[in-house]
């Protein structure tokens, strides 16, 4: 007899408002919208972590995979790269150390005209990027006449593998005097493709071409260095420098995509506080429901208490009906929110296929599709939050359930 409450609770729980009563119709529905809520919030909480998430993960590994995280350079160029990469890659936290050029310019294709970043490196270029399109070459095979384009870039001027399109490099002013602009003739040799912000002007082509356009006569424009620690990547550029002659200076990812990082991160703390304000809204619900169970069942807790039942009785059984709710709740909302944060990508692109149109673009997105990284922490810290609030809500009716007074309420029966 002592686990009666927990029997009760559930009666209640598996009963609904099945009683007759004028306000069966009115419980019924704040019950269905009480826990719909629920459900609803504990998933979009889930999907929506899972996707910040992914931008998180993204930024970290592909954005970062193609941004040089230091960038070491010194006026005039450098002269004896091949030495100071070997010194450099020695040093702690360094994993690559490679040579860049690059300069500033204008394509044209056909009329058509965009502004590009020409950049010569070695390797593999862009060590995330992928070629796509038809006969494309890889960044080692280019020769001096070769120019791999983004996809983006190719589309907008409409050229394809194998077409000419001409170069303009701005002339530079020297004591006073503007030099006329440089023209170059460059041979489409294929088409890359990194879902990064990289796509909307990086163009690549060999390091020695780069380096004769930019004037560098031999030399290099400076030195991208990749590190195990990106976060770290500030410290580990001023312990290079002491390495280094004083005319030697860097830029790190912080300077040129910190803003995006730390925009990442304010979006996930602010779009995670409002599906939460969700969950919250969600539990008043359930406040009122159980508040009106209260009411509607009041005489079924008079009979209770004439039979015996104690106020700490009356308090479990309708703490296990709001802990009943609240497991239900959250555990077809983690169901859902799980189910969403696997196949939300699958459906984005379902749905701009039937737009016609991108959600996200890489002129003002760092990527240009939408990501999902799944962590079982918050669907556990989720799933923990909404049942806590769910308890602390079925407090209060079930403490005005147990001081409810049973001569009062059957004397009108």
């Amino acid at each position: 007899m002592r686990s009666y409450p927990i029997f009760v609770g559930r009666r209640f729980f598996s009963a609904g408002s099945s009683g007759s009563g004028a306000n069966k119709p009115l419980v019924s529905f704040i019950a269905l919208l009480a826990i719909s809520g629920l459900v609803l919030g504990v998933a979009l909480m889930i999907i929506v972590l899972s996707v910040m998430n992914g931008f998180d993960k993204e930024m970290r590994t592909r954005v970062l995979g193609v941004v040089p995280h230091i960038q070491l350079f010194t006026p005039g160029g450098v002269s004896d790269w091949s030495a100071l990469a070997e010194k450099l890659v020695q040093a702690p936290q360094v994993s690559e150390v490679r040579p860049f050029s690059r300069l500033d310019g204008m394509l044209n294709f056909r009329g058509s005209t965009q502004a590009v970043q020409l950049l010569g490196t070695t390797g593999e270029g862009l060590g995330e990027g992928y070629t796509v399109g038809e006969a494309s070459a890889a960044y080692s095979n280019l020769n001096d006449y070769e120019i791999l384009l983004p996809l983006p870039l190719v589309e907008k001027l409409g050229v394809k593998i194998d077409d000419s399109i001409t170069l303009i490099i701005p002339g530079q002013v020297t004591e006073g005097r503007q030099a006329l602009p440089r023209v170059r003739v460059f041979q489409l040799a294929g088409i890359y493709q990194t879902h990064t912000t990289v796509d909307s002007r990086v163009a690549l082509v060999n390091l020695q071409t780069a380096s004769a356009l930019s004037g560098l006569e031999g030399r290099v424009g400076g030195l991208r260095i990749k590190v195990d620690d990106v976060f770290n990547a500030r410290q580990i550029a001023y312990q290079l420098l002491r390495q280094l002659p004083e005319n030697f200076r860097f830029t790190d990812w912080l300077q040129t995509h910190g803003n995006l990082y730390q925009a990442i991160q304010m979006s996930r703390k602010l779009v995670g506080l409002l599906v939460f304000l969700v969950i919250a809204i969600a539990v008043f619900n359930i406040v009122s429901m159980l508040v009106m169970t209260v009411v509607e069942k009041r005489g079924d807790i008079a009979v209770l208490k004439t039979l015996g039942a104690t106020n700490a009785a009356v308090l479990t059984i309708f703490l296990v009906q709001g802990a009943m709710i609240g497991v239900a709740g959250t555990a077809l909302g983690v169901f859902l929110g799980v189910l969403g944060s696997y196949f939300v990508v699958d459906m984005v692109t379902v749905v701009e296929g039937l737009i016609g149109r991108q959600f996200l673009s890489i002129d003002i997105y760092p990527i240009d599709y939408i990501p999902s990284d799944l962590r079982s922490s918050d669907v556990i810290l989720v799933a923990i939050v909404a049942l806590a609030l769910n308890f602390f809500a079925a407090l209060y009716p079930a403490w005005r359930a147990a001081r409810l007074q049973p001569a009062r309420i059957l004397r009108y029966e």
